[in-house]
């Protein structure tokens, strides 16, 4: 056993930490490029503003007063394309998280010790992706709940860590990256809030209910799931093990369960009164979006950039 004691296998394969970091290098570089060209594409230009929380609070606290937070509108064009680039992730990552556990039925099988290279490839893919929207949220986020969303990033990096490092607890990573099935229409409808498009019309319906349908079966009950097997494997994996995977099970589970008790109350599942109120018509500022990455809620209270007014009215238009 190695010094380490936890990392006994892989330290010892050759060349792998070095195959490993060159994949999630590359995928991170191609989410960063992707990035970029989604700002082109839908705004055709490559940089924004940044509105970083942490920047806006030292800004806060070095002013004479708070007004000039006031003014400092939320980058709605960054929250587009860092929604769209979340979607084209949660779309490739869940259908392969799909095809994986549908032709290697091993994996769930055995969700500690079964190894296939193509789940493999999808940890270095998601890594990658996680780590450019990490940093993407540090640089442009001014929500306070980017403490939350980071923590999430912060906990799925840990469990992909594990598992390459270990090589074991493939099958476990796999299996939760279903829940990206339901991120497809969590993402989308945040898409559709940031648009303006009515709560009321058929298509916000119909995208909500397949984000309450997907949300109940790849994220709920296999969060269900997993905890279930936590719990079971506890006597059975190393006591290291069991650190790590029960404290990212059970955070992801917490983050769930809250996921699942917010998008129900602003879909009005719980009375009006815990209703999101429906987004503001096109002249007026777009003034509510979901953050996608974990379901997270959240409402912009602040004064909207007449430049990034103009470009959603025009976009909300030509649909």
């Amino acid at each position: 056993m190695s010094p380490l004691g936890f990392f006994p296998t892989a330290l010892r394969e050759i060349g792998c930490i070095e195959v490993a970091g060159a994949n999630i290098a590359g995928s991170f570089i191609f989410f960063r490029v992707l990035q970029y060209v989604v700002r082109w594409y839908l705004f055709g230009k490559c940089t924004f503003r940044a509105f970083s929380y942490f920047g806006l609070r030292g800004r806060n606290r070095n002013s004479d007063s708070s007004r000039d937070l006031t003014v400092i509108p939320p980058n709605k064009k960054w929250r587009i394309s860092n929604e769209a680039v979340s979607l084209i992730h949660s779309v490739v990552s869940g259908l392969w998280a799909g095809y994986c556990l549908l032709f290697y039925p091993r994996l769930f099988e055995d969700l500690t010790n079964e190894r296939v290279q193509v789940a493999v490839e999808l940890i270095f893919v998601s890594f990658g992706y996680l780590i450019h929207d990490f940093f993407d949220l540090v640089l442009n986020e001014q929500s306070a709940r980017i403490i939350e969303l980071l923590f999430h990033h912060v906990v799925v990096i840990m469990g992909f860590f594990v598992t390459l490092v270990t090589t074991k607890y493939l099958g476990v990573v796999i299996f939760g990256l279903l829940m990206e099935l339901n991120s497809v229409f969590l993402h989308t409808r945040s898409l559709m809030n940031l648009y303006g498009i009515k709560k009321k019309s058929t298509s916000f319906r119909l995208v909500a209910l397949l984000n309450i349908v997907t949300l109940a079966v790849f994220r709920i009950s296999v969060s269900c799931y997993l905890v279930y097997w936590a719990i079971v494997q506890i006597p059975v994996i190393p006591w290291m093990h069991n650190i790590f995977t029960i404290f990212v099970i059970f955070s992801l589970f917490c983050s769930n369960t809250v996921l699942a008790y917010r998008v129900m109350a602003a879909d009005g599942l719980f009375g009006a009164s815990r209703a999101r109120k429906p987004p503001p018509p096109p002249d007026n500022a777009i003034s509510s979006a979901e953050c996608g990455h974990t379901g997270v809620v959240c409402d912009d209270d602040d004064d909207d950039d007449n430049d990034d007014v103009e470009v959603i009215i025009e976009m909300i238009e030509k649909m």
